[in-house]
């Protein structure tokens, strides 16, 4: 955090001798150094739009949120949490700089980012959250902010936001759902949007806009087809889904919406789900353009983990088996983060009669399939990769370990990756792709990235 905007201002008042002007000449050269402090790389909340409810929330308690005291539980420590009038005047200006604020490239500082905005929001009088990137290079961490936006205090007051990431975000829907408004933009050109659609358990709509919450996972799932079969149709590409992709491509997310469903949500299996994403243009240093697609899965409450716990007897004991083996190994992951890693692998489901009759648990492995198959590219600046954070547990998907490997005898053969050289389940983890972090995300957030590669997509699907 940082008071860097302020120290601007006071320096550009200092050269423009403000002190020296009066009246309107004085509020018209602050005004000027308002427009040089901010330019266009500015959002701002949308205080035109507040209603007098929203005026009361100024005056309010602390409010519960699953998101935000997850990430900084100390926020419910009695008493730590402040009121607007008790906070410190000082921590006004208060700054928040984000950079690499994308789980597929820098899981634990933005993680650690995220934390840092819930302790403001206990904290601070005023604060700004600058996103110093030039480009969106994730969605997922966007839709954890969305899903904890509307239970904070009203004390963050815009910041700084590049003009290609602010047209990303209002493309996809997230500058809505966040409820503020962007300068910089005049086009959507080169992006292409999977709108943001959630889905909250019976009752728990919480947004201005029913495009945003959706009824049910078949709203979703058709947004998903209609927004992968328009990437695909881009002039440079030229290729489009058969009934038969359409429908593949909908049961795979179809399933992966479910499993949140029925695992973030205990027994009840109501769980809430978001998911977005956006393909966008973007010009190379050497000058040619490439086609980067990015697409966020995000469920709030129970982990990976916590969700084992209601697995088949049997299914846990196999589980606690492979932990037990592995602290044997020497591996230096939690029992956390080793029982996250072996939920991905297909078959592994907290349901016990899917587990009894042989069906779900294969959610995880599909969406790699897609990704590792989709997004075949000849340049390993852009080969694809997925990164799934739950509780403390960060798994990355990449490299050697981009998919799963079929493995054993069984009908169909099971597909897993055990993140070693040799794909045992009797070796640790490779700690560089599984590892814990210094945060805890309250539920689980998948983020997936890769190009749309057109010369090798075309030769490989239509046979050019």
């Amino acid at each position: 955090m940082r008071n860097s905007a302020q120290q601007r201002r006071n320096a550009l008042a200092k050269s423009w001798n403000v002190k020296g002007l009066k009246g309107q000449s004085k509020l018209g050269v602050k005004r000027a150094i308002e427009n040089v402090v901010r330019k266009n790389k500015t959002y701002n909340p949308q205080r035109s739009e507040l209603t007098s409810a929203d005026l009361v929330l100024l005056l309010r308690e602390m409010r519960t949120s699953v998101v935000l005291d997850g990430l900084y539980p100390e926020r419910t420590k009695p008493n730590f949490w402040q009121r607007l009038r008790n906070r410190n005047p000082q921590s006004v200006g208060t700054e928040i700089d984000l950079e690499d604020f994308s789980f597929l490239k820098n899981p634990r500082a933005t993680l650690t980012a995220l934390r840092q905005i819930a302790e403001a929001e206990a904290r601070c009088l005023g604060a700004r959250i600058n996103f110093k990137d030039e480009y969106c290079l994730d969605v997922a961490p966007f839709m954890v902010l969305v899903e904890c936006w509307k239970e904070m205090i009203p004390v963050f007051e815009g910041g700084e936001m590049n003009v290609p990431m602010q047209k990303v975000l209002a493309a996809i829907g997230i500058q809505y759902a966040l409820g503020v408004g962007f300068k910089g933009l005049s086009d959507f050109k080169d992006v292409w949007a999977f709108p943001l659609s959630r889905r909250r358990r019976a009752g728990g709509t919480d947004s201005r806009s029913p495009f945003v919450d959706v009824p049910t996972r078949d709203y979703a799932t058709d947004r998903f087809v209609g927004a992968i079969d328009e990437w695909l149709g881009r002039p440079e590409i030229e290729l489009e889904l058969t009934e038969s992709g359409r429908e593949k491509l909908m049961n795979l997310l179809g399933e992966v919406l479910e499993n949140a469903e029925r695992h973030s949500d205990g027994y009840r299996r109501d769980g809430s789900w978001s998911v977005s994403g956006f393909l966008a243009k973007r010009s190379e240093v050497d000058g040619g353009p490439t086609y980067k697609a990015s697409i966020g899965i995000v469920s709030i409450g129970d982990t990976f983990s916590e969700s084992l716990s209601r697995a088949h007897p049997n299914q846990k004991s196999e589980i606690a088996a492979y932990i037990a083996a592995m602290r044997r190994a020497g591996a230096r992951q939690s029992d956390d983060t080793l029982r996250t890693l072996a939920a991905l692998q297909d078959g592994v489901t907290c349901v016990e009669e899917a587990d009894a009759a042989n069906r779900g648990g294969f959610g995880i492995m599909d969406i790699l399939d897609f990704v590792t198959e989709l997004g075949q590219t000849n340049d390993q600046r852009h080969t694809p990769q997925v990164t799934i954070i739950s509780g403390s547990s960060c798994i990355q998907l990449k490299g050697p370990y981009n998919k799963g490997m079929i493995s054993g005898d069984a009908k169909p053969p099971p597909r897993v990756q055990w993140f070693n050289s040799q794909n045992s389940a009797s070796i640790p983890p490779d700690p560089e792709y599984v590892f814990d972090l210094d945060a805890k995300m309250p539920g689980t957030a998948i983020s997936i990235g890769f190009s749309l590669d057109p010369d090798v997509l075309r030769r490989v699907f239509d046979g050019s």
